[in-house]
């Protein structure tokens, strides 16, 4: 309770204005959950889409590893080559050298996968962290009006007063 407590219909009135200034504080403090809401579902979104290609770049680049070792094992060798003229293990350098090109393409999209994923993350953290400070502000401020009202209840319970 407040030092300038129950002296009247004065401390009663100032209570009730610090009673005002805390619940337009708790509306605020709403506000700004119900916003931090709506925008993490729009961030959240964009993090589930990046996290999708990422799995999408992944599972591609996962594929060219496999086909380029699969190549690799598949390496022709003498008697092939005597049989094509000597011409198997060149189409086999062509071959290789494709797959290579390819497993690099998705070693470099998976990059810009991870890079793009990453502010997504931490857009999304930003804003529950936000979210969270806001409903901590809610709860203090809930409490301090509680406290308000006790306050204005004594003022006036103590004077007979009516509200």
């Amino acid at each position: 309770m407040t030092a300038e407590r129950c002296d009247g219909h004065v401390d009663a009135t100032a209570a009730r204005a610090r009673l005002a200034a805390l619940q337009r504080g708790a509306a605020g403090a709403y506000a700004t959950i119900t916003e931090a809401d709506a925008a993490l579902r729009t961030v959240a979104a964009r993090r589930v889409a990046a996290e999708r290609v990422l799995r999408h770049a992944a599972a591609v680049r996962q594929a060219a590893v496999r086909a380029a070792a699969a190549h690799a094992r598949a390496q022709p060798g003498l008697f092939g080559q005597l049989a094509s003229g000597l011409r198997a293990r060149a189409r086999w350098r062509r071959g290789q050298a494709a797959l290579d090109a390819a497993v690099a393409e998705a070693e470099r999209r998976l990059a810009d996968a991870r890079r793009a994923l990453a502010p997504a993350r931490d857009e999304f953290a930003a804003h529950v962290r936000a979210r969270g400070e806001a409903a901590a502000a809610l709860r203090r401020l809930t409490a301090e009006c509680a406290a308000a009202r006790a306050e204005i209840t004594a003022c006036l319970g103590d004077h007979g007063q009516a509200g």
